[in-house]
């Protein structure tokens, strides 16, 4: 099959490697399209270092199951589907007391084991969802908008709040749409002057797009005794982002982290401390909740596809990947 094999940083070539045959309980994913993440975009740049080399990156899937290993019923080939990413044993601590996620000996999909960046991806059975009710488009939001869903679980939202949402790639976008469902009094997009995905974010639901130094003068007039927002979103992908987070969330405010640059992060710790400030670091998330959102068509995914590249120009859909004005890219094996 062909796959799209990263070596090392902005080394990625499209290479012939064998079809992965599924295993005893597992079952194999005839790609469709596969989401390229910021977590992706990190490793092709080289800021966060590859688990495994070479890797077949790609966790964002969408396709069709084409062949079922020993134990699986036949009934499940030719549905749609997509895979939760964590490979975990389901015996240790962690996994016996409801975090899988966590568990130490797992592997993940298109992080430490290869990925949907080819014809063919395998998973275990009990990962995999069938969506047949979906379109391939959606399907491949699945996995972004359940790490969104994750974190406003953890730290739940109240309504009437005032929220900040930093940075407007994909999960700052997913996270207004989701957010605007907890009927927030407002809710900010911070961004770079000038973003040209600032469309996206009223699209989502945005009921202001500013740059940070507009925020800050926008919470100082407009939040209680201008001591900041009640909750804010740190989906910038750039180690600046915690520190701002941090200056614009309320005393006892919520911050929810959720990029994953690779990179090591500097922020006012002190400020952090005096203000009792409620760092949340959340990743992946509940499948079936964001299955259940976008069968409800309340989160608009398919708007923000802003390019769709075959595999044969994985290189070029990386590094369009990069640029100010793409939310997601689809490759298209």
């Amino acid at each position: 099959m062909k796959a799209l094999v990263l070596h090392g940083p902005r080394d990625l070539k499209l290479e012939d490697v064998e079809d992965p045959l599924p295993p005893r309980g597992w079952v194999r994913i005839r790609v469709k399209r596969v989401g390229i993440c910021g977590t992706d975009k990190a490793f092709y740049k080289g800021t966060y270092k590859l688990f495994k080399k070479p890797l077949i990156p790609g966790h964002e899937i969408a396709g069709v199951i084409d062949m079922v290993g020993e134990g699986v019923s036949e009934e499940l080939v030719g549905h749609r589907a997509t895979t939760e990413i964590n490979v975990y044993c389901g015996r240790c601590w962690y996994c016996r007391h409801g975090m899988p996620t966590h568990c130490p000996y797992r592997e993940t999909i298109g992080i430490s084991r290869d990925g949907g960046m080819a014809e063919y991806v395998i998973t275990r059975n009990d990962l995999v969802h069938i969506v047949d009710d979906l379109e391939f488009r959606e399907i491949a939001f699945i996995e972004p908008l359940a790490a969104v869903v994750e974190a406003v679980e953890m730290h739940p939202v109240k309504p009437m709040s005032k929220i900040a949402v930093l940075g407007i790639g994909a999960i700052g976008l997913l996270s207004i749409a989701y957010l605007k469902l907890y009927n927030p009094e407002a809710i900010i997009a911070v961004s770079r002057p000038g973003s040209p995905k600032a469309r996206y974010a009223y699209m989502m639901g945005a009921d202001e797009v500013l740059d940070y130094k507009s925020a800050l003068e926008y919470m100082k007039k407009n939040t209680p005794e201008g001591q900041g927002f009640d909750y804010v979103v740190e989906a910038t992908g750039h180690p600046s982002g915690l520190d701002m987070a941090i200056r614009l969330v309320r005393p006892r405010g919520v911050v929810y982290a959720k990029s994953t640059h690779g990179s090591p992060v500097s922020f006012n710790y002190t400020l952090a401390v005096v203000k009792e400030v409620q760092i949340s670091t959340s990743r992946c998330g509940p499948f079936e909740k964001a299955i259940h959102l976008l069968r409800r068509k309340l989160i608009p995914v398919g708007k923000l596809v802003t390019a769709e590249y075959g595999i044969d120009h994985g290189v070029e859909a990386f590094e369009k990947s990069f640029e100010r004005d793409m939310v997601k890219i689809h490759i298209l094996p």
